[in-house]
């Protein structure tokens, strides 16, 4: 709760006359000094500016409730009213990709509950946690209780929330976010800030997906727009709780400095995520998916002020994202074959219509006996892959650790891919990235000696090869999509963005390798730039 004290003249003069040594006795110098103390009779406080505490402080305006009696049942607990859970906060650490990766996979509930009950690391409470909720629901009960007690997996996701919040010097604040995420906590200011950023003439679309449905262009309820971020955000929960916060700031920041919006129709939040995630990438020479971890950590105080400096730098940012997207070669451009080989699947056929194609070979999950293996050797050829989406850092497969510890055919690499695939909600999407796997892995083979000195991000690659097809305009040709006929500008990609991808998943096999494969040598290319 935020509370404010009104200072009055008399509460202020009050024991100014009265000494006790070299200080006053007065009550309202006592208190502020035991609030500075960080307690207040026992219970936690922190002082801070008002507009700071603002922005993690919940607010409901109720209007014309004369009569309105509060009940006492109508208000939660703020705390617990008992923990189930162990905590030892010098145990408090980060899991490991593997770790994390083991949680997410794990299938048994009896498992899972018996590391549940040996845990006391938050990080990994808040991953058993996940894990159970995807596999049970939130009203699960985990046991944990005893015979008679019903102790869900709600329950426990609000004593970890309530842990990270308050039991260290700084709040956790990516654990926060995490079982915010997990418990749908909805910030019910989210409508007035969607409204206040359509009265001044934008609109907002949220997530990475180039999709009209993803756009904001009229007033919505708080549960409308939360509807719209769980459908199109990332597949990290946090993305949901970020997605909020960032709307909520641009809400505030779009009235008092509208000059930083200056020139942008639509605010893609998705994208500013992205801007946030590459300014820490500069700052600490790091991963994307590391820096996106960073960014989790930070008080949503620190947020609100580096969303304010990438607004102020937009332009730079958006060419610094693109330079960071970038691939170091061992050989020169001239020395790889970069053809790509007409294949008996790959011809294209004009009556097959390849976007049912790919939702059903998507849906079906079968791929070739030699996928797999060609996956393994294909990790040969670079620092490592990052499959699905790019800011989740369990998505990377790291070459070294992966060929050091698997074999070709092993099963457990085998279910690796096969589990980072299925992850990838949209069949259709699952299966371009099956392709993009199979054009580089081709690459590969026909130059033995190539070596990418960095990790192949397939998002990022097969982004590329979607706007290098339509600006090379194959797909406004090959596909029959309603433009406006009028002031059709092929060249403008952002615009057509959703048409991109809707033609270049109808476009073949052969193209979408050919694409793949010319995505590639940019990226390379712009590293030489």
């Amino acid at each position: 709760p935020t509370m404010t004290l009104l200072l009055t003249k008399s509460l202020l003069q009050e024991g100014q006359d009265e000494f006790q040594g070299q200080q006053y006795s007065s009550p309202l110098l006592e208190l502020i000094a035991e609030f500075k103390q960080g307690k207040c009779k026992g219970v936690p406080v922190k002082l801070g500016n008002l507009n700071q505490l603002k922005l993690t402080a919940g607010t409901e305006r109720i209007d014309k409730l004369p009569d309105f009696v509060f009940k006492a049942t109508a208000i939660a607990p703020t705390v617990p009213q008992q923990y189930y859970l162990s905590y030892s906060p010098d145990r408090d650490r980060p899991l490991t990709n593997t770790q994390e990766f083991l949680i997410e996979a794990e299938t048994s509930i009896s498992r899972l509950i018996q590391q549940l009950r040996a845990a006391d690391n938050l990080y990994q409470q808040i991953e058993l946690l996940h894990t159970l909720s995807r596999l049970k629901g939130l009203d699960f009960n985990t046991g944990l209780g005893g015979a008679g007690v019903k102790v869900t997996v709600a329950d426990l996701l609000d004593e970890v929330y309530f842990k990270a919040g308050n039991f260290s010097n700084r709040p956790q604040w990516s654990i926060v976010r995490y079982a915010a995420g997990l418990l749908d906590k909805v910030d019910i200011s989210l409508s007035d800030a969607v409204t206040d950023i359509l009265i001044s003439g934008k609109q907002i679309t949220v997530g990475m997906a180039y999709s009209e449905a993803a756009l904001i262009d009229a007033p919505m309820s708080h549960t409308e727009i939360v509807e719209k971020i769980d459908k199109f955000c990332r597949e990290d929960i946090r993305d949901r709780v970020l997605t909020q916060e960032v709307i909520i700031y641009l809400g505030l920041l779009i009235k008092s400095r509208p000059q930083l919006v200056k020139g942008l129709l639509t605010l893609r939040v998705g994208y500013l995520i992205v801007l946030l995630t590459s300014e820490l990438v500069m700052e600490l020479n790091i991963t994307q998916d590391e820096a996106y971890e960073k960014l989790m950590q930070l008080s949503p105080f620190e947020i609100q002020t580096r969303l304010n400096r990438v607004l102020t730098d937009y332009q730079d940012l958006g060419k610094t994202v693109f330079q960071q997207e970038s691939l170091h070669l061992n050989q020169a451009q001239d020395r790889i074959e970069w053809s790509v080989p007409a294949l008996t699947d790959r011809v294209d056929i004009p009556s097959i219509d390849w976007l049912y194609q790919r939702r059903k070979d998507g849906t079906i999950d079968r791929v070739d006996r030699d996928f797999y293996p060609s996956i393994w050797r294909l990790l040969e050829h670079c620092k490592g892959l990052t499959i699905g989406d790019k800011l989740e850092k369990r998505n990377r497969l790291d070459s070294e650790l992966i060929l050091s510890e698997m074999t070709p055919g092993e099963k457990n690499f085998a279910l690796r891919i096969e589990h980072l695939l299925n992850k990838i909600v949209a069949p259709e999407y699952r299966q371009l990235n099956i392709e993009a796997l199979m054009a580089l892995a081709d690459l590969s083979e026909r130059n033995p000696d190539l070596n990418v000195k960095e990790y192949i991000v397939l998002d990022v690659l097969i982004g590329h090869a979607v706007r290098l097809a339509w600006l090379d305009l194959e797909l406004p040709k090959a596909i029959d999509i309603q433009l406006e006929k009028t002031a059709f500008e092929p060249t403008n990609y952002d615009r057509y963005k959703s048409f991109a991808w809707s033609a270049f998943y109808r476009s073949s096999p052969n193209t979408c390798a050919t694409y793949i494969v010319k995505s590639l040598q940019f990226l390379s290319q712009l590293a030489v730039v």
